[in-house]
């Protein structure tokens, strides 16, 4: 058996080839960070009560891991929290909200605020805002957002 060096040494015209591959997957492939990224950036959700200045809106948002309590929001007031995506994948949290109107009936709801499928890199990146308002739950970011439900009654 011959000595040397070894090492595995490819003619110029494969290297070249492999080099422009991996260049062009790049742009096409997430990349080493890009497909970890999911599992290390902190996501935040964030409530906003934008019913009017004399409702409080009470919520309890919760996943299979953990329940955040119940908190009233006054007028303007906002809650977030922030966690991170679970391995499968499978991160979901819901919130119940609820309101009385100017008759004193109760108005209320319950429905997925972040759900990796439908919110990771399409509804919301690291930041998700929910606007309560009295014709729906809005979703989208500071600047624009669009009706996602409706109230139960």
């Amino acid at each position: 058996m011959a000595g040397g060096s070894g090492g595995l040494k490819l003619p110029l015209s494969t290297s070249l080839f492999l080099l422009v591959l991996a260049l062009s997957c790049s742009n096409l492939c997430p990349s080493a960070y890009g497909w970890l990224e999911i599992y290390f950036d902190p996501i935040t959700v964030w409530v906003y009560n934008e019913l009017d200045p004399n409702t409080p809106l009470t919520i309890h948002c919760k996943s299979k891991d953990d329940d955040l309590g119940e908190r009233t929001l006054s007028y303007k007031q906002e809650f977030h929290w922030d966690f991170n995506i679970n391995f499968q994948k499978t991160t979901l949290f819901w919130c119940n909200m609820w309101w009385y109107d100017s008759n004193r009936h109760l108005v209320q709801a319950s429905h997925d605020v972040y759900k990796v499928k439908r919110d990771y890199r399409k509804k919301c990146r690291l930041d998700c805002f929910w606007h309560i308002r009295k014709d729906g739950w809005y979703y989208g970011d500071l600047y624009q957002q669009e009706l996602m439900f409706t109230w139960e009654n």
